[in-house]
């Protein structure tokens, strides 16, 4: 891997993880030391990885956490009626209210 990968990598994972003001949020330093990293005026270091890498797991086990709780492939998560109503759309994600909007 190269410099510029990792640091794109480094960029993709501020971008997933809310942006720099999330980040800086997430591991105890400023905006302006995240915005020096990203663009390469600040060196990434060992640590600076694993302690991105330790944010972006936490994150994706809270998704993990929220789709298991949301998709309704689990009949536990669907309120009475949900099923049916989504048989009559037809696959459709927008609501009947935003269909009308588009007619």
């Amino acid at each position: 891997m190269t410099p510029q990968e990792q640091l794109s990598l480094f960029a993709r994972a501020v971008d997933a993880l809310g942006g720099p003001r999330a980040v800086a949020r997430t591991l105890s330093c400023s905006e302006r030391t995240v915005s020096r990293l990203l663009s390469g005026e600040m060196a990434l270091h060992e640590g600076w990885l694993r302690d991105i890498a330790s944010a972006l797991l936490e994150h994706a086990n809270l998704c993990r956490k929220l789709e298991r709780s949301l998709s309704p492939d689990f009949p536990s998560n669907l309120l009475e009626g949900q099923a049916r109503r989504d048989v009559l759309r037809s696959g459709s994600r927008c609501g009947d209210d935003e269909l009308a909007g588009e007619a």
